[in-house]
């Protein structure tokens, strides 16, 4: 187009060639949109909403993101939820909305909620829902999507089976809320440390076990539990770690879920702002993933490794060699682990660096069978050839 548009403009464009390339636009049923903030009025991009659901009147399921939230990314993704709605069996608005009295379809199985202070009685029907994603004022949230309808004792989201709660921190009360929150059937829980989260997992009516318990921490890293057991007694040791994330201990919350064995498999995902804390702070028995973003020294390293007895796989990502005179004079065992992935900048020098780490770790880890180097330097196969007749496991690295 050869001049500047206004917004409207340009959609009654746009929508007037679509319809002339193909008039069967009301066949779609599926619509992603991803909003960026624009010199424009609020009128303006209401209308321009209400254009889109014109153009598009039979959408079932809505995706809307943005980049960078503003007023008026609220109010397309507002407009947008609130003309769809009625119809819509999947709702992903990850835009703060405000709609005032919508009802979802029946038919709603997959919900965003990222509900502003002004929404006013929104009605979800709380059975219909089998995945739930909540995010910003919960409180709020939870109160106008499943309460407005009238006081009651329960509400019970018989068939949610994902449930993903993340809050700011809130010292709000919620206790009588989420005591009336029940999920029985729910098996995939995602959660951050607040206190708002802490008063969820001791007072709503969660199953024992859970297929996927995932908690997601804003600084240090991401905790995933598979078939973890999580009875009263776990989740009120858990509440009391994820008060806050402000002040949680993140060690003594990994030491708790680690130390003993509560899931069938467990991973931790350290992030690369981590620091790492002294190896006799650490009580990871059970641990069976371990993924390291962070910068790790090879001292570090040799001592950690004895440290995981049920740990599979090993992942780090930034390896730095600090002085042999440094690492542990023991040989590091460990009859686990399976995969050793190691990342570190590939040099002449590094070359020598990491062999010499591999010859005192390798021989003590009899279950290894994949070994992941950015480059495997011409080294490692003589030293294959060296130790492969006393540790078989090391001849299979063999090419």
């Amino acid at each position: 187009m050869g001049c500047p548009l206004s917004l409207s403009a340009f959609l009654g464009k746009v929508t007037g060639l679509l319809q002339i390339v193909s008039p069967t636009w009301s066949q779609i049923a599926e619509l992603h949109v991803e909003l960026q903030s624009a010199p424009s009025s609020n009128d303006e991009v209401a209308h321009c909403a209400r254009t889109l659901t014109t153009v598009l009147p039979n959408i079932s399921k809505l995706y809307v993101n943005a980049e960078t939230e503003d007023s008026l990314c609220q109010v397309v993704a507002t407009n947008l939820v609130s003309a769809y709605a009625g119809q819509l069996v999947q709702s992903e608005c990850f835009v703060t909305i405000e709609p005032q009295d919508v009802h979802f379809s029946a038919q709603l199985r997959n919900l965003v909620a990222r509900c502003g202070s002004k929404m006013q009685s929104t009605m979800v029907d709380p059975a219909s829902l089998t995945h739930l994603y909540i995010a910003g004022n919960v409180q709020h949230s939870i109160q106008r999507l499943f309460f407005d309808r009238g006081p009651a004792s329960c509400v019970e989201l018989a068939n949610l089976e994902q449930l993903c709660v993340l809050s700011p921190s809130d010292s709000s009360d919620c206790s009588s809320l989420f005591k009336q929150l029940a999920f029985p059937n729910l098996s995939v829980l995602r959660i951050n440390p607040s206190q708002l989260v802490c008063q969820l997992i001791e007072h709503a009516r969660l199953p024992d076990q859970l297929t996927k318990l995932e908690i997601l921490t804003m600084h240090t890293g991401t905790i995933t539990m598979y078939n973890v057991q999580l009875a009263s007694e776990q989740r009120a040791q858990l509440a009391r770690f994820i008060d806050d994330e402000d002040r949680v201990d993140f060690w003594a919350m990994t030491n708790y879920l680690f130390g003993a064995p509560l899931s069938s498999h467990s991973v931790l995902t350290l992030g690369r702002l981590t620091r790492m804390p002294t190896i006799e702070h650490l009580r990871w028995s059970c641990l069976t993933k371990l993924e390291i973003m962070c910068a790790v020294q090879a001292s570090f390293l040799l001592r950690l490794v004895p440290c995981l007895p049920c740990t599979q796989e090993l992942v780090v990502h930034c390896l730095e060699f600090d002085k042999p005179e440094l690492w542990p004079s023991a040989e590091p065992t460990n009859a686990c682990l399976e995969v050793l992935r190691l990342n570190y900048p590939v040099s002449d020098a590094n070359h020598l660096h990491i062999m010499a780490l591999l010859v005192r770790l390798l021989p003590g880890l009899p279950e290894i069978f994949e070994l992941f180097l950015p480059v495997f330097p011409p080294q490692f196969f003589s030293f294959v050839t060296e130790y492969g007749t006393k540790y078989p496991h090391i001849a299979g690295f063999a090419v």
